[in-house]
């Protein structure tokens, strides 16, 4: 995993929250070849232009990191629901008995993360992590400036420890299930984490308030 006190990924990406057409849309193109071609998830004829769009676009917000040739390295988007119409994980997710969930108008959820397959290990060398906090760095400074206070996640083990690794501690709420591969139901209260991370990696905090 990289580890955040040694690298400086601002050197080499050059990230953002994207919101003009023609990004978007490259971003669309990098998310069908990954799901529908590469990995099989969705079903590509259900996307005839090539691009990977869903209803939940439409109120999300998108955060990407481009490398050096203006190219997408990776991108995240984080769903909003201030009209309380739900999330993509209550589609397909239950929860555990008992848990309280917080208003959806200060929630989002992390969904749609997507990386070039230059960027990422296997087979394209050792970028994957550097990509992976720098999207969302930019998400959750967004998230702080904008009133978010928790996120959910709908993850794969491999990126939940690889998140643990660094003192990011989503807490499950559901039991898995099979949505774009195994998954389970998991949810992040930012304050909490700011909490933690005072605590176990103090320098990584101090890098995710940093000016992008």
């Amino acid at each position: 995993m990289t580890n955040p006190k040694a690298f400086r990924p601002e050197h080499w990406l050059n990230t953002r929250i994207v919101n003009q057409p023609e990004e978007l849309r490259r971003i669309y193109r990098l998310r069908y070849s990954v799901y529908c071609e590469e990995r099989a998830f969705l079903c590509a004829e259900q996307y005839p232009e090539g691009l990977e769009i869903d209803g939940y676009d439409a109120r999300s917000r998108c955060f990407a990191a481009f490398d050096r040739n203006d190219e997408v390295a990776g991108s995240v988007r984080l769903v909003l629901d201030a009209a309380g119409d739900g999330f993509p994980y209550q589609q397909h997710c239950r929860l555990f008995e008992g848990v309280t969930l917080p208003p959806s108008r200060v929630a989002g959820e992390v969904s749609r993360l997507v990386l070039n397959q230059n960027c990422r290990t296997p087979p394209g060398g050792g970028n994957t992590g550097t990509v992976i906090l720098t999207v969302y760095r930019q998400m959750y400074q967004y998230s702080l400036q904008h009133g978010i206070e928790y996120w959910y996640a709908a993850m794969e083990r491999p990126l939940l420890r690889m998140l643990r690794r660094i003192g990011v501690e989503f807490q499950r709420i559901g039991p898995a299930v099979d949505y774009y591969g195994p998954v389970a139901p998991y949810l992040l209260e930012l304050s909490a984490l700011q909490r933690r991370l005072a605590e176990v990696n103090p320098a990584f905090l101090h890098w995710l308030d940093s000016e992008l």
